[in-house]
């Protein structure tokens, strides 16, 4: 979740096996494990005998290019640098301007239960229809991206590309906004604070980000919105319930002393989807893309 976020930045290393399995209280093989999902998933790089690394993200020079000419300019190098002509760009630039704007959005994600909150949440604060898929599902199925705007984190955009090259994308990073970190932090010590959330995945996010923020300063339980009976029975003792988005309504049934629903998009990216919404996206090329 640091890693998504921006809190460990591209280039900067991460503890050792060793060092995190003391600090976390746990085998060492679970963290080398873990560091391993990392690397596949394109989030870190392992360098033998030197450790550890947050991998670079891709498209940086373009995302550090100041001003809109200096952009344009950035993605006109890197055409011509591939091979393409002066009129197959002018062509392709053309085509983008007289397309239509997408009518939808499309979350990709290696882990689908991540892929469906981000879908749902999405729904919900824009108010457009919003599938969902793994970067495989968009590789088998070019239906899956046909009129939608990608969404994906800046760890999976290059793999997606590669999988769908007519694609519009864009890219998001999930994140606990800063609402939320305060309303933990203003907690006494002591305080019990049971988390709901309906993925797997970001089950285990919110156990680290929690412990990140508080240490053992607080009592954490995290608990799946598919098992009641689980959550329920803990509900009444809880100084704060933290539920997602989609866990909020039946968390809320159960009367929590103090609930506070946790998003996973910041307002700030919401905005920038808006914008996106409405900038054209063409159609797939005749030509296939260069390799």
């Amino acid at each position: 979740m640091k890693i998504l976020e921006g809190t460990l930045a591209p280039g900067q290393k991460l503890p050792s096996v060793r060092a995190l399995a003391r600090r976390l209280d746990i085998h060492a093989n679970t963290v080398s494990a873990a560091y391993r999902d990392l690397e596949a998933a394109g989030v870190v790089r392992l360098q033998r005998g030197a450790g550890v690394f947050v991998r670079e993200r891709t498209g940086g020079d373009l995302e550090s290019a100041r001003g809109l000419d200096e952009m344009i300019r950035t993605a006109l190098h890197a055409a011509f640098r591939r091979g393409y002509t002066g009129r197959e760009v002018r062509v392709a630039v053309e085509r983008w301007l007289a397309a239509s704007p997408p009518d939808r959005l499309a979350v990709v994600d290696p882990a689908v239960d991540v892929a469906a909150l981000v879908a749902y949440e999405l729904e919900q604060s824009l108010g457009l229809p919003v599938s969902h898929g793994t970067v495989e599902d968009a590789r088998r199925d070019p239906g899956l991206l046909s009129g939608a705007l990608a969404v994906t984190s800046p760890y999976h955009a290059e793999a997606l590309r590669e999988a769908a090259p007519s694609a519009a994308i864009e890219i998001i990073h999930l994140e606990m906004p800063e609402e939320g970190r305060q309303v933990l932090r203003g907690l006494p010590p002591g305080a019990i604070v049971l988390v709901v959330v309906d993925s797997p995945t970001v089950q285990g996010f919110a156990r680290t980000l929690l412990r990140s923020l508080r240490g053992d300063e607080i009592h954490v339980e995290v608990r799946l919105l598919g098992a009641p009976r689980e959550w329920r029975r803990l509900v009444g003792a809880a100084d704060l319930v933290v539920a997602d988005l989609r866990s909020a309504p039946a968390v809320e049934r159960s009367r929590p002393r103090k609930l506070h629903v946790a998003r996973l998009v910041p307002a700030a990216t919401l905005a920038r989807l808006r914008d996106a919404l409405s900038v054209v996206v063409p159609g797939p090329a005749n030509r296939p893309a260069r390799p």
